[in-house]
């Protein structure tokens, strides 16, 4: 086996270690720049909406120093007006340390991150399996054409999202 092969073979095998789960951290982190590129400068509430794709809504939770907590979800509609969000995951952004966690991934089927019962499953585990789907849905989403921008928000401006008055509909 040459060291190529064999180098793959050992990060598949590493995978669920706290390094490996340092580095999906990390991919988070790079998918997010590329669907929050502005971060800084974006409002706190925005939607992305993209033909043939759910809107994507983007919620700043907390803006700090070294870090920054949001919430992204799809709102689905439900009786009485009333509206789910799902998967409504909350993101923490590290921005010095260059790393993206989830805090919580409420999708069907999960629990909060620190919450998980689960076969009472270990915290690497646990927070290996969310940020697994992080990763796979922030993918998504950018394959889908979603992206939270200044320059959207500035061609777009006079657009208000209908079903959310608070958000600036990109």
């Amino acid at each position: 086996m040459n060291a190529v092969k064999r180098n793959q073979l050992k990060k598949i095998l590493d995978r669920r270690s706290f390094a490996g789960l340092m580095d999906i951290y990390e991919q988070n982190f790079h998918l997010l720049n590329r669907l929050l590129p502005d971060i800084d400068k974006i409002p706190d509430n925005l939607v992305s909406s993209v033909k043939g794709s759910p809107d994507l809504h983007l919620t700043i939770q907390e803006r700090c120093k070294y870090t920054t907590t949001i919430l992204l979800t799809y709102y689905f509609p439900q009786a009485e007006g009333e509206r789910i969000a799902d998967p409504g995951l909350t993101i923490k952004i590290y921005h010095d340390a260059r790393q993206a966690e989830a805090l919580a991934c409420m999708k069907s089927g999960f629990m909060p991150v620190e919450h998980s019962h689960r076969n009472k499953k270990p915290y690497v585990d646990c927070r290996w399996e969310s940020n697994i789907f992080v990763e796979k849905w922030l993918r998504f989403s950018l394959q889908q054409g979603h992206v939270f921008s200044t320059k959207q928000i500035d061609d777009r401006k006079t657009n208000k999202h209908s079903d959310c008055p608070e958000c600036v509909d990109i």
